[in-house]
């Protein structure tokens, strides 16, 4: 199953919006928010919490927030996949299902596991749009190949469970790298048209487009997560948690 995801990060209404109307989603596809967006009311896509959590702040506040802002959530992502056994906990004592924080970056063969704390379910993540963008700050060298069209066909020939996170951001302005997105994050955030901004060569909003075309030609249709988790586990003659 292909599992397309969106993080709605450094995005306002408008701006997220604007992806919408100017990208297609073939199939329904979970958004992890950070906060409610009007342009999502309505329409078939999950949408679930995507928290900030920064280091040295009491974490309790923002996850009662988020789940008092989206309380009708069964998953969870919180930003830069931040994750703890006690968040775990916390998450199954306050009605979510899975979380989708656990990177497995181009894997083969994922599987949804269950947590042992709290009574959720993990979700890896097999491809996420700023590791590819980060790639080569961090694992230089001859065979590192950002925005690998092989991912796409992998997961396309595989009866695995595959993930794939992207941040609307990076799509609209095609990043190729953290040093271009810094150079216009400003830019961005004060509404400057996205025609003035975009990045011009081979980006993660090229990579997009790609790979969503591919995925449609092949007959696929995304599966938000929390449907594609519900088929998997009456497949495998799992619990329900319906």
């Amino acid at each position: 199953m292909i599992c397309l995801t969106f993080d709605t990060d450094h995005l306002d209404e408008k701006r997220l919006t604007e992806f919408l109307q100017t990208h297609d989603v073939p199939g329904t596809a979970t958004f992890f928010c950070t906060s409610p967006f009007a342009c999502l009311n309505g329409s078939d896509h999950e949408i679930s919490p995507h928290p900030f959590l920064p280091e040295g702040v009491d974490w309790g506040p923002e996850l009662a927030a988020k789940r008092q802002m989206f309380p009708d959530a069964v998953g969870w992502r919180s930003h830069s996949c931040v994750f703890s056994h006690l968040i775990a906990r916390w998450l199954g004592e306050n009605r979510y299902l899975y979380v989708s924080v656990d990177e497995r970056f181009g894997q083969a063969g994922i599987k949804p596991n269950r947590h042992p704390m709290g009574t959720i379910w993990q979700i890896p993540i097999y491809y996420m749009d700023t590791f590819d963008i980060s790639r080569q700050r961090f694992w230089s060298g001859p065979g590192v190949r950002p925005f690998d069209k092989a991912l796409v066909t992998s997961a396309l020939g595989d009866d695995g469970f595959y993930v794939f996170d992207f941040h609307p951001v990076h799509v609209l302005l095609n990043t190729p790298d953290p040093e271009f997105y810094f150079s216009v994050r400003d830019r961005f955030r004060a509404g400057e048209p996205i025609k003035a901004l975009r990045y011009q060569g081979y980006g993660a909003g090229v990579f997009f487009q790609e790979a969503t075309e591919r995925i449609h030609a092949a007959g696929v249709r995304s599966v938000a997560i929390k449907e594609a988790l519900a088929k998997y586990l009456a497949a495998c003659g799992g619990e329900s948690f319906v």
